[in-house]
């Protein structure tokens, strides 16, 4: 039988896996496929696309798993950068204070491994 903890760890694999796609894509200049790939986990992950997820902030924010929120912030961090590279510097903005917010209401204790965001 599956605990809570195997679940989080199990979508924390998933979201490493995801991010690893999203960063080859990027490298092979394939940006929109690498931010629908973004929307998809963000989507199964918090019921809302990666977009309105940044555009709603903190409230959106809040409901994401403490577990959850270091992995995620990394993908958001590549879903800013993706942004910048097609143009989209209001979108870039969103993202990386969407990142930023996540790692800030992660515990100082549980960053030691996150990301640079």
């Amino acid at each position: 039988m599956l605990t809570e903890r195997d679940l989080i760890m199990r979508l924390i694999r998933q979201l490493a896996e995801v991010l690893a796609a999203v960063l080859q894509l990027r490298r092979g200049g394939k940006r929109e496929e690498a931010l629908v790939r973004i929307d998809q986990v963000t989507g199964r992950l918090t019921g809302m696309d990666a977009g309105a997820l940044c555009l709603f902030g903190g409230p959106a924010l809040a409901g994401v798993q403490p577990e959850l929120r270091l992995p995620l912030a990394r993908l958001l961090r590549a879903r800013a950068h993706l942004l910048r590279a097609s143009g989209d510097i209001a979108g870039f903005h969103q993202a990386l204070r969407a990142a930023r917010e996540l790692v800030r209401s992660t515990p100082r204790s549980e960053r030691r491994a996150g990301p640079d965001v």
